[in-house]
C-alpha cells in the first residue's frame, strides 16, 4: 500500500473506533434507564430491535445510496451524528424521546459502515482480508470500550451527564473530512438506474448461494453477541455486580473479540476465510456455554475466549462477500454488516419470552449451543485458494513470462 493509502485505513479505522464506541454504551446503562423511566421489561428489550432498524436493518439503503451519489459524505459525518444522539440518551425524559435519540444516533452508526468499509477495502489494495481484519476489528475494539467508558462517567457524574462524551464524535468527523478522499466516481457512459439495479440483481444472483451462507452465518452469530450484549447486564445485576463491573464484563468480551476480528483476517489471508469461518465455529458455541454455566475466573476467561472465537469471522464474511461482488462493495458490505446483523439484532426480543421460565442464564446458554448451526452452514461454503498461495503463483508465471 501507499503511504497515503495507509493514512488513509488508518483513519478510517479510527472513525470507525469511534463511531461503534456510542453504538455500545447503551447496553450496560439498559438496568439504568429501566429504573429511571418506570420501563416494563417488554419496553426495555424492544430497545434493541428499534435500534437495529436505523443501525443496521437500513445500512443496504446507505450502501445503495453510497455506491450511487454520496462519496464521502456518510463516512465522514457519521461519527459526528452518532456522538452527537447516543451521548444523549441519559437525558431522554420519556420512553419516546429514548427511542428518537436511539433511532437518530442508529442512522449515524449505520451510515457510517457501508461507505467507510468499501473506502477501508479501497485503500488496502491487494489486501483486502487484512484491511477488512483491520477496519473490522477496530470497530469492535469500539464497541468494547463504549461499555468501560460510559459506565465510570454514568458512575461518577451520574446518569443525566451522558452527554460528556459527546466531543469525541465531532473531533472524529473533523478529521475523517480533512484526510479521507471520496470513493471512486462511476463510469460517466455508465447507464441509467434501471440498468443499474438489473446489474446489482444479476451480480446478486450470480453469487447467491454462498451469499446466502454467509448471510446466515452472520445473522446466527450476531444474534448470540446481541443477546450476550442485553442479557448479561442484568444477569450480572441479579448477582449483585456493580455498574463498572459490568461495564468490565461487556468490555472482556467484546475486547477479545475485536482481537479475534484481527487474527481472522491475518489466518484467512494464510489459510482461507472458509477454514477461519468453520474452526472458529467449533470452538465459540462450547466456549460460550462454559461461560455462562461457570462463575468466577473460569467464566470470565471461557466468556473472553468465546468473544474471540465468535467474532473472528466478522471482517472474514465481509471480505468474502465483497469478493464474491466486486462491484458493489458499498451494498454488499451493507448485507452483511447491516442487514445481517439488524436480523440478529431481533434476538434478545425473540428470547426474552423465554426468561421468565428459565432465566437469563439458561437462555444465554440456549443462545450458544444454536450457534453450533454455522458450522454446518461454513462446511458447504465454496474452498479458497489461500491468498499467499495465489500471490506466489501469479509471481512465479510473472517471472516464467518474462524469461520466455
Amino acid at each position: 500500500m501507499r503511504r497515503r493509502d495507509k493514512l488513509t485505513l488508518a483513519v478510517l479505522c479510527a472513525g470507525h473506533f469511534v463511531n461503534d464506541s456510542y453504538s455500545s454504551i447503551i447496553y450496560p446503562l439498559l438496568p439504568l434507564i429501566k429504573n429511571q423511566l418506570g420501563l416494563t421489561t417488554a419496553q426495555v428489550f424492544w430497545l434493541a430491535p428499534l435500534y437495529a432498524i436505523s443501525s443496521s436493518l437500513m445500512q443496504p439503503v446507505y450502501g445503495v445510496i453510497s455506491d450511487r451519489y454520496f462519496r464521502r459524505f456518510f463516512a465522514v459525518f457519521g461519527p459526528a451524528i452518532t456522538g452527537i444522539f447516543m451521548s444523549m440518551i441519559g437525558l431522554a425524559p420519556t420512553y419516546g424521546i429514548l427511542i428518537v435519540l436511539l433511532v437518530a444516533g442508529g442512522i449515524g452508526v449505520g451510515s457510517f459502515h457501508p461507505q467507510a468499509a468499501a473506502m477501508a477495502a479501497t485503500a488496502a489494495r491487494g489486501r483486502r482480508k487484512v484491511g477488512m481484519a483491520l477496519f473490522s476489528a477496530l470497530g469492535t475494539l469500539g464497541f468494547a470500550v463504549g461499555p468501560l467508558v460510559i459506565t465510570r462517567v454514568v458512575s461518577a457524574y451520574g446518569l443525566d451527564h451522558s452527554y460528556y462524551v459527546i466531543a469525541t464524535g465531532l473531533v472524529m468527523s473533523a478529521v475523517l473530512y480533512r484526510v479521507c478522499p471520496s470513493l471512486p466516481a462511476p463510469p460517466s457512459h455508465e447507464p441509467g438506474v434501471e440498468k443499474i439495479k438489473w446489474q446489482l440483481l444479476a451480480a446478486l444472483r450470480a453469487a447467491w448461494k454462498p451469499l446466502a451462507l454467509l448471510y446466515s452465518i452472520t445473522v446466527i452469530r450476531s444474534g448470540l453477541q446481541m443477546t450476550t450484549n442485553t442479557f448479561l447486564p442484568f444477569l450480572l445485576q441479579d448477582q449483585g455486580f456493580a455498574l463498572t463491573e459490568i461495564g468490565n464484563m461487556l468490555t472482556v468480551f467484546l475486547l477479545l473479540g475485536g482481537l479475534g476480528g484481527v487474527a481472522g483476517g491475518f489466518t484467512a489471508e494464510r489459510f482461507s476465510g472458509r477454514a477461519v469461518t468453520l474452526y472458529s465455529g467449533l470452538l465459540a458455541g462450547p466456549l460460550m456455554i462454559a461461560a455462562f454455566a461457570t462463575s468466577g475466573v473460569v467464566s470470565i476467561v471461557c466468556l473472553g475466549l468465546g468473544g474471540f472465537m465468535l467474532l473472528s469471522t466478522i471482517p472474514v464474511i465481509v471480505a468474502m462477500a465483497q469478493e464474491l461482488v466486486p462491484g458493489q462493495t458499498s451494498t454488499v458490505s451493507a448485507l452483511m454488516m447491516g442487514a445481517a446483523w439488524g436480523v440478529g439484532a431481533l434476538s434478545p426480543q425473540v428470547l426474552s419470552h423465554f426468561v421468565p421460565a428459565y432465566g437469563f442464564r439458561n437462555v444465554l446458554i440456549f443462545a450458544s449451543a444454536f450457534t453450533m448451526i454455522t458450522v454446518v452452514l461454513a462446511y458447504f461454503l465454496p474452498r479458497e485458494e489461500p491468498v499467499h498461495r495465489l500471490h506466489v503463483e501469479t509471481d512465479l508465471a510473472t517471472a516464467s513470462a518474462v524469461g520466455d
